[in-house]
Formats: C-alpha cells, structure tokens, sequence
C-alpha cells in the first residue's frame, strides 16, 4: 500500500480572503479546474489569484482540484487557486469585483465531483 499523500493549500494575500493554511489528505492526482458550480447557483470559470513578487495582481491564474478525504462528507473535491485564493466569476468578468454578488472569492471551497469541469475531462 502507497503512503498517503498530502496536498496544503496557502492563502497568504489578505485582500480578498483571510490567510490560511491547511493540509488535505489527497485521493488522486491534482487537475486544472475550469469551472465550478458553487450552492446549484451555476457553473462559474475558476481562477487563481496570484500575488505577484511586485504587488500586482494576476487575476487569471490556474485553478486546480482533487478529491480528498472530507470528514463530514466522506469524498469531496478541494478546488484551490493561487496564494491570493480562488475566484469563481462569469466568463467576461476581467477582475476580482467583491460587490458583485455573481463573483466569489475563497482561500478553497469543497464540491461534489459533478460540480467540477475539468480540463482533461
């Protein structure tokens, strides 16, 4: 049996969501992640939010998931951006508007494997 493997998502940017950092015990490989589908409120385009060395902002950065083991749920998928959180938006959103209720910033946010659109499937 393989030793399990471990995934620790790190929000260290406070502009948008309070810094964190937690590990995950981690199923199956990390994937990009196109859209998610947040409360049944329809699929949003995932994106990473990346601080840059400079203090500017990368506001269409990868978004990844993976399912990982979730003590309430059993199986969930972890969906993570970059080290400034993941921002779930419409397609023609071009930056992170936090009074936009269409928008959604998290450090992380844990969904049902069919709320995720892979890249790869």
């Amino acid at each position: 049996m393989s030793e399990p493997q471990f995934l620790t998502v790190e929000v260290d940017d406070e502009a948008f969501t309070e810094p964190l950092q937690l590990t995950f015990r981690r199923i199956d490989a990390v994937r990009r992640a196109l859209r998610v589908d947040l409360d049944g409120a329809g699929p949003r385009r995932a994106r990473g939010l990346v601080r840059r060395p400079d203090g500017t902002l990368d506001a269409d950065g990868p978004a990844w998931a993976c399912p990982v083991e979730d003590s309430g749920a059993g199986v969930s998928w972890l969906v993570f951006g970059g080290n400034a959180g993941l921002w779930l938006a419409p397609e023609a959103a071009r930056e992170p508007d936090l009074t936009d209720r269409s928008q959604v910033v998290e450090a992380y946010v844990l969904v049902d494997r069919a709320d995720v659109e892979l890249a790869d499937g």
